[in-house]
């Protein structure tokens, strides 16, 4: 899993010296919430997306955002040519596989394709480093409330690594239809 900050960038934003396994471990789960909130990752990552949903449709829709590059399409393990990348979606005039109504079975397409940005930029960075703070300095089980006559503690039992409003507010910018 990538990591979008340093653990030295934590320890300048928190202004403080960090156990450096600790930052590390938040800033790769901090890093990994940002990706699934935003529905998108910040390295580029290649994968098979396999779907039998196509049925001789013209174009398909990978569930992945940017795609950036398509290396192979392929009909029932057939290499096809005469497809088209725009934006995030895939055409081809003839269609992907044949329409069969309710034959069976249906046409296995897969798609080789890299997605994801190439960098990271400074808003996901500080969205990460704020999240990754938040757990450093208020793990799950850390003392909310101390008393000392009748001495009692209290827990917290909120804490630990969560996307701050901010971040959330931040990966709702990398959601849904993007415009390349």
């Amino acid at each position: 899993m990538a990591q979008y900050a340093t653990a030295s960038e934590l320890a300048s934003f928190l202004q403080q010296d960090l156990d450096t396994a600790t930052a590390n471990l938040l800033l790769t789960t901090a890093s990994g919430l940002f990706d699934r909130e935003a529905q998108t990752t910040f390295t580029p990552t290649t994968v098979t997306w396999s779907t039998t949903d196509a049925n001789g449709c013209v174009q398909l829709d990978p569930p992945y955002r940017p795609v950036t590059a398509v290396s192979a399409v392929r009909v029932n393990t057939v290499a096809i040519t005469g497809w088209y990348l725009r934006g995030n979606l895939l055409y081809r005039t003839a269609g992907f596989g044949v329409y069969r109504g309710w034959g069976w079975p249906p046409d296995q397409v897969d798609v080789d394709l890299t997605y994801g940005y190439s960098t990271v930029p400074d808003a996901v960075k500080a969205a990460v480093l704020e999240s990754a703070a938040t757990g450093y300095t208020r793990p799950v089980g850390s003392v909310a409330m101390e008393a000392i006559d009748d001495y009692r503690v209290q827990y917290a039992t909120t804490g630990g690594v969560q996307l701050t409003a901010s971040a959330q507010a931040v990966a709702a910018g990398y959601r849904g239809i993007l415009i390349a």
